[in-house]
């Protein structure tokens, strides 16, 4: 109890004893010049900031709140950062910041460049910055429900990133729209972060993550980008329930792992992409329950990409749903006895467990010529390409070293085409009854007999 009295105690000596509300704007406001309201506040104080256009650019050398109200718009001098916070705990929300430096002079010129911990970045629109928003050396902050808007007449080499993070472990990126930046959402040495339910779209990398293990992605939507999400040389990375949605600039992927191990990969939605998952380098992740659908090629698998777990994926509607370069005998396609569900499974569920009977090759014939020469994807759906797939069905091409020995018969959503949905024994018994009588058909009709 002591102790726990003295702590009390030292709490209330640190903080401010008589804080106090200030305010900037029209008469009868304390300020008209916000940077005037800064320097006069004292540790711990509040700047409630009234509508208007306020000019400069602002050190937060001490901790305050400095609160947008109606339409505050902050613009900078264009020759850097607009806000720097070097006092931690302090708070920017609700303003409108323009015109941070384009990095020829600083190579970090951003709307808020964050320094210190326990800060709050909520609710702020930047528009037209370099960087939106930098955390460096830094944990403890919150970057929460902004909108960043980068500088979309650029090429992307000559942007910034949206919100970096660097060397900046426990930080929480939420609710946030980034667009037009180089990479939107960046985290570089930035272990045990949480990254949830951004909206980004029109950058090079929807996210960045490099040398940051142990870090939560979830709940995010990355579309229209180059790559939608570029995960490297990381740990124990969580994917979960992320959109990685129609991202077809230059590299023309939805999610890449590049050497990065024991990850969890589950129910992300993979859709529309050149490339769904590319794996090169990266070993023992777990992918489970994740939706690829209508992607040119679902999952791209390099040799060097060992001991990776596929089951409860559903692979729909893909020109091709797996290219493989080079072997892969560690990928395993089920576990615990169950599979994934591919749309293009033909065969059938006899027994009425919801699991195939016989095996599923999701490596194609052409996809098989495709891994060793890429440039033959040219001929995908060519009359030639057909033909190679009818012939490895009918066993002109056989042994398939990669299959699903489990494969899943009916999808996890109800209301989805494609696929086999026979998963009634009955129901596949009538189903080749009904072949076997056509087939009777065919035959009388062409024997004059």
């Amino acid at each position: 109890m002591r102790e726990i009295l003295l702590t009390l105690a030292a709490f209330a000596l640190a903080a401010p004893a008589h804080a106090r509300t200030w305010t900037v704007g029209a008469p009868p406001a304390d300020f008209a010049v916000l940077a005037e309201a800064v320097a006069t506040a004292a540790p711990g104080d509040v700047i409630r900031v009234g509508s208007g256009v306020y000019h400069g650019d602002l050190v937060l050398d001490k901790t305050l709140a400095i609160i947008g109200e109606g339409e505050a718009r902050l613009v900078g001098t264009g020759r850097g950062t607009v806000i720097t916070i070097h006092a931690g705990g302090s708070e920017v929300r609700g303003l409108t910041i323009e015109r941070s430096g384009t990095g020829l002079t600083n190579a970090m010129d951003a709307a808020i460049h964050v320094m210190s911990d326990g800060n709050h970045i909520v609710g702020n629109r930047m528009r037209h910055v370099f960087y939106g928003v930098v955390v460096a050396n830094a944990t403890g902050n919150e970057i929460a429900g902004n909108e960043i808007d980068g500088l979309s007449d650029r090429p992307f080499g000559q942007r910034g990133d949206g919100i970096y993070l660097y060397r900046a472990p426990e930080n929480t990126v939420s609710r946030n729209r980034i667009r037009d930046q180089r990479d939107a959402i960046y985290l570089q040495y930035a272990p045990r972060c949480h990254v949830r339910d951004n909206v980004v779209s029109d950058a090079r990398y929807g996210l960045h993550d490099m040398f940051s293990d142990d870090t939560t992605i979830a709940g995010n939507t990355f579309t229209g980008s180059s790559a939608g999400a570029n995960i490297m040389n990381s740990r124990r990375i969580t994917l979960a329930g992320n959109q990685f949605l129609q991202n077809r600039g230059a590299s023309g992927v939805g999610l890449t792992l590049k050497d990065s191990d024991g990850s969890t990969i589950r129910g992300n939605r993979i859709a529309g992409n050149p490339r769904g998952l590319l794996l090169d380098g990266s070993s023992s992740n777990q992918f489970v329950d994740n939706e690829f659908v209508a992607n040119d090629t679902a999952v791209r698998l390099f040799s060097s990409a060992e001991r990776n777990v596929f089951t409860g994926n559903q692979f729909v509607d893909n020109w091709s749903d797996l290219v493989l370069s080079g072997t892969s005998p560690s990928t395993r396609w089920s576990a615990n006895g169950r599979g994934n569900y591919w749309s293009r499974y033909r065969g059938f569920d006899f027994d009425g467990d919801g699991i195939g009977d016989a095996p599923h090759a999701p490596l194609g014939a052409f996809e098989k010529l495709e891994g060793a020469n890429p440039a033959a994807r040219i001929y995908l759906r060519s009359p030639a390409a057909t033909g190679l797939e009818m012939a490895a069905r009918l066993g002109a091409l056989a042994g398939a070293a990669t299959q699903d020995d489990r494969p899943l018969v009916l999808r996890a959503e109800p209301g989805h085409g494609g696929g086999n949905r026979l998963a009634h024994p009955l129901a596949a018994a009538a189903w080749l009854t009904m072949l076997a009588a056509a087939a009777v058909v065919l035959i009388r009709g062409t024997n004059p007999c």
